[in-house]
C-alpha cells in the first residue's frame, strides 16, 4: 500500500461506512475494553536528522496497526509519547494520523492524540481526526508551563464544550505533563466535562476511590503490569489495560488479556511476572525521574531491538541518549523478543 498524503487516501466502501456510522454513533466506556495497544510511528532512515523532511515511514505504520489487528488486540491509541507526536510536522502527523484511522477502518476503537501547546489547536486537531473518523481523541495537557487545577479542569470542559459528541481519553502522565491528576480534577471533569469516557493511566492508584468518585462513567486503563492488581480490585470496571509493548510482538500481552478474561488470576499473576522481569532494564536505575527523560528513546529503541516493527530512527531533539541507558532499552527489547514464544499461539 502506497500512502501519498492525509487527503489522497483511497478510502474503500467499509472504511467510508465506518466514517458516517461514527458521526451519529458515539461510543461509551462500556465499549472500552480488552488490550489497547500503544503504536510507534516508525520513522524513514536519517530522520534522526535536524534537516529530514517526509520522516514517517507509513508503509511500515500501516504494515504494523495491520499486523495488530490480526493478532486480536481490542483497540488502539496513537499520536502521545510513543509516538513521537510532539517532534513531526503537522503535515506529518496528518499523515499518521490518516494512515492509522484508514488502516483500521472501525474494526476496533482508536483513540488518536491531539495535545498541543494550546486549547486552539487542540480543538482543530480533535476536528481533524474525528472528521477521519477516528473513535476519540486522546489528550493530555499543555505542557509550556504546567497546569493549575483550574486550567486543567477547563481544557477538558472546553473540550466537550467545542465537540460535544466525541468521546475523549484523559492522557494520564504525571511526568510528561507535571500535573497530578488529584481527586478533585476527576470530581470536576465529570460534571464539566462528560465526553470523558477512559483515562490512560501509569502506575497503581486508588482505583476504587476514582470509581467511587466518578460515578463509574470513566474507562481508568492501566499499563499491562497493572492489569492483575486492578482486576483483582474491581473485576467488573477494569476490564480494559494499556500496552506500548505489544508493538514488540503482541503474544503476552494476549496472553495476559485471555487469561484475565477467563478469570484465570493465577496464570495472570505468572504472566505478570515475566512481564515484570522484561521491565527490570527499561526504567533507569535513577527511578521514574530519569525515565521521563528518555521516554521515546527507550521506547522506540526497544522495539527496535525486539524485532516485531521498524520502528526506525528517533526524531530530533530526543534522539540523543546515554549508551548505558540505550543499553537497558536494547536489553529490555532482547527479553520480550525471547518471550514472545512461550506464549504463541
Amino acid at each position: 500500500m502506497k500512502h501519498r498524503g492525509s487527503f489522497s487516501w483511497r478510502i474503500g466502501f467499509e472504511a467510508l461506512a465506518w466514517i458516517y456510522w461514527e458521526i451519529d454513533s458515539m461510543i461509551t466506556k462500556d465499549d472500552i475494553k480488552g488490550l489497547f495497544s500503544f503504536i510507534p510511528t516508525p520513522a524513514k532512515p536519517g530522520s534522526e536528522r535536524w534537516d529530514a523532511t517526509d520522516t514517517v515511514d507509513l508503509d511500515e505504520l500501516s504494515r504494523l496497526t495491520e499486523e495488530l489487528i490480526q493478532s486480536g488486540v481490542d483497540g488502539f491509541a496513537t499520536m502521545g509519547t510513543t509516538a513521537e507526536s510532539a517532534t513531526m510536522t503537522e503535515k506529518e502527523w496528518e499523515q499518521a494520523c490518516a494512515c492509522v484511522v484508514e488502516t483500521v477502518r472501525g474494526r476496533v476503537p482508536v483513540f488518536v492524540g491531539t495535545t498541543t501547546l494550546g486549547t486552539y489547536d487542540t480543538v482543530k486537531r480533535t476536528r481533524f481526526v474525528k472528521d477521519l473518523g477516528a473513535t476519540g481523541a486522546m489528550i493530555g495537557l499543555p505542557m509550556w508551563q504546567p497546569a493549575t487545577l483550574g486550567g486543567a479542569v477547563q481544557l477538558f470542559a472546553d473540550m466537550s464544550e467545542a465537540l460535544p459528541d466525541y468521546p475523549l481519553m484523559t492522557y494520564w502522565n504525571e511526568g510528561i505533563f507535571r500535573f497530578p491528576f488529584p481527586p478533585p480534577f476527576w470530581q470536576q471533569i465529570v460534571e464539566r466535562a462528560p465526553t470523558v469516557i477512559a483515562a490512560k493511566l501509569f502506575g497503581f492508584f486508588m482505583i476504587d476511590e476514582l470509581l467511587q468518585m466518578t460515578g463509574n462513567k470513566i474507562r481508568f486503563i492501566p499499563h499491562c503490569q497493572m492489569a492483575h492488581k486492578h482486576r483483582l480490585l474491581n473485576p467488573e470496571e477494569n476490564i480494559a489495560f494499556w500496552s506500548t509493548e505489544a508493538a514488540m510482538g503482541p503474544e503476552p500481552v494476549l496472553a495476559l488479556r485471555d487469561a484475565l478474561d477467563a478469570g484465570d488470576m493465577d496464570k495472570a499473576k505468572a504472566i505478570t511476572r515475566d512481564i515484570d522481569y522484561i521491565m527490570e532494564t527499561f526504567i533507569p536505575k535513577e527511578g521514574h525521574g530519569e525515565f521521563a527523560k528518555y521516554n521515546i528513546q527507550l521506547e522506540k529503541i526497544r522495539m527496535n531491538e525486539a524485532g516485531y516493527c521498524n520502528a526506525g530512527p528517533i526524531r530530533p531533539p530526543y534522539h540523543v541518549v546515554p549508551e548505558h541507558i540505550a543499553e537497558g532499552g536494547r536489553e529490555c527489547g532482547r527479553r520480550w523478543k525471547a518471550l514472545r514464544p512461550k506464549y504463541a499461539k
